[in-house]
């Protein structure tokens, strides 16, 4: 067993918790947490702090959750026509920064496909988009919703 003393920096055994140890009373340490709430630990416990080692994960740009569409989502997602859907497949796959990176479109979720169509329409030509407006506010609509 490591010995620890007053004084010292310590943290719990799962590193949960961390501070100065302030007081011994018998087998129970005293810790004093940075934001000032003071912690009791069996000594057996406790251990000298040790910083978190930083761990590197790669990910996606973001989680591929498929989380459940709301019934206007998916009403929403159904109505989009092919052709806009291919030429945002298209767009979201030409991305030379991230390509190889990420899924293809076809593989995404439907949450995620929301999200890539959401944001990748504004940047289709105004010729294909012109006569889908409706669409568009619906997609601006959707984001303003999920802002809130």
């Amino acid at each position: 067993m490591t010995r620890i003393s007053i004084g010292d920096r310590v943290s719990d055994l799962a590193g949960s918790h961390a501070g100065k140890l302030v007081d011994i009373d018998g087998t129970t340490g005293y810790v004093m947490q940075e934001n000032g709430v003071e912690l009791e630990f069996p000594l057996d416990r406790l251990k000298p702090y040790e910083a978190p080692k930083a761990t590197e994960h790669r990910t996606l740009s973001g989680p591929l959750r498929d989380r459940t569409l709301s019934p206007a989502q998916k009403t929403l997602l159904a109505s989009v026509p092919a052709e806009l859907v291919a030429a945002i497949a298209k767009s979201y796959e030409s991305d030379p920064e991230t390509a190889g990176s990420r899924p293809k479109f076809a593989e995404l979720p439907d949450q995620k496909k929301l999200e890539v169509i959401r944001i990748h329409l504004p940047s289709l030509p105004q010729r294909v988009l012109a006569p889908h407006v409706k669409l568009v506010v619906a997609m601006r609509d959707l984001a303003k919703a999920g802002r809130s």
